[in-house]
């Protein structure tokens, strides 16, 4: 063999091995008790004190009247017993503020803030969060969106595991709940690749400086709340979540991050469109980095379509020398051996992250489909992010440095 295809042959093998660890990865994910039910799941050794905290859970709603009253029934359905909800409506033109107000007449536990003004550099979800929490007293604060949709149990649940753990930051991956063909074919693989950059195990390290949290599901005490500044320190952030993680982990607050799959569902996005444009925009601000965009990208051309486009080409080689009656190379075996062994792990490591936020297998047969419209999602992030440096988002747009922070 020729120097080269050996340096082709060992790069693919580095492909397949990034593989194998990432199947080993899931299963240690397991082991590590980070997927949450609905019993109790305590670590051994660890007790729970006997008085029931007490949380406030927060929403910034801006134009939500379709969804606010189906995502306040589920709040309001827990069965956590010292549990209130706050509804932020930020600059609304339809009826968020009405349906808000509708729901606090008709519960106490129910109240509603209105803001009517984005000061200069604050995104505008940071600012209606910071603003509306200034008055809670509450133990705890939970803060997540319209679009999802909470277990009766799933406040209690996540508490509990937090006091359990010893952790005063916990954020839980939520089952996605996806509709149309796209939705199901893109969002699994979206969130894959946040998951390759923000491993589990590496987040909840405590000697990591790598920190993580979804917004769609942040529950943090309120004193270490306080503590970091809240939303203020995250102000000019496209998306609050990551960077809060990072001010908690660097104020030595404790953090977890687990899989909330049988406790919190999302449908984020209804159609193609939005999937692009807001996938874009979450990768401009978890990444925050055109290299990482474009290793990303790599990483989907290599570590995903190529064993797809090489195998025709492999076929054809197969063919062509089965038809010649010759030897067949070496080469070609080894070739043909990396590829199927590059199909089956990747396969396998799929197979089980779509079960993880229980998403439709069945939707893996479009997984070439899949990659190219991530790779398309990267590419407009990154020409955001390094070329652009602006950013749209709902009716607002935002002018942003190589970091994706709101410069004006």
């Amino acid at each position: 063999m020729s120097a080269f295809t050996i340096f082709l042959l060992a790069g693919w093998g580095a492909i397949c091995n990034v593989w194998f660890w990432l199947i080993v990865a899931q299963r240690r994910a397991r082991r590590d008790g980070l997927f949450l039910d609905g019993a109790a799941n305590r670590p051994t050794g660890t007790s729970v004190d006997s008085s029931v905290p007490s949380v406030c859970v927060v929403v910034a709603a801006r134009n939500e009247s379709e969804g606010l009253a189906s995502c306040l029934r589920s709040l309001l359905a827990q069965d956590h017993p010292e549990l209130s909800v706050r509804v932020i409506d930020d600059r609304s033109e339809d009826d968020t503020f009405d349906i808000a107000q509708r729901f606090a007449r008709s519960d106490p536990r129910a109240s509603t803030v209105r803001i009517d003004a984005l000061p200069p550099r604050w995104m505008g979800k940071s600012h209606a969060l910071w603003q509306g929490t200034r008055d809670i007293d509450t133990d705890w604060l939970l803060f997540t969106d319209v679009d999802c949709k909470l277990k009766h149990h799933a406040v209690g649940r996540a508490i509990d595991e937090a006091l359990a753990r010893n952790v005063r930051f916990l954020s839980l991956w939520p089952q996605q709940s996806a509709g149309g063909f796209w939705e199901h074919a893109t969002i699994p693989l979206c969130g894959g690749i946040i998951a390759l950059w923000f491993g589990a195990q590496r987040v909840n390290d405590p000697d990591s400086r790598l920190a993580f949290a979804n917004g769609q599901f942040i529950l943090v005490e309120r004193t270490a709340y306080e503590q970091i500044r809240g939303h203020e320190a995250v102000r000019s952030a496209i998306i609050e979540d990551i960077p809060l993680a990072e001010h908690a982990k660097k104020s030595n607050v404790a953090c977890w991050v687990a899989s909330g799959r049988n406790l919190v569902s999302v449908r984020m996005y209804d159609n193609y469109a939005s999937i692009v444009n807001g996938w874009a925009r979450i990768y401009v601000g978890a990444l925050r980095s055109g290299t990482k965009i474009v290793l990303s990208i790599l990483w989907l051309l290599l570590g995903s379509l190529l064993p797809y486009a090489a195998s025709f080409g492999l076929a054809i080689s197969f063919y062509l020398n089965w038809k010649s009656g010759a030897e067949t190379p070496l080469e070609l075996i080894c070739f043909a051996t990396l590829c199927a062994s590059h199909l089956i792990l990747m396969m396998i490591a799929s197979y089980r992250f779509w079960g993880m936020g229980r998403c439709r297998r069945i939707d893996l047969i479009w997984y070439p489909l899949s990659v190219c419209v991530v790779v398309r999602i990267l590419a407009k992030s990154w020409w955001w992010l390094t070329i652009k440096r602006r950013i749209p988002w709902r009716d607002t747009g935002y002018k942003i440095d190589g970091m994706g922070r709101i410069v004006e």
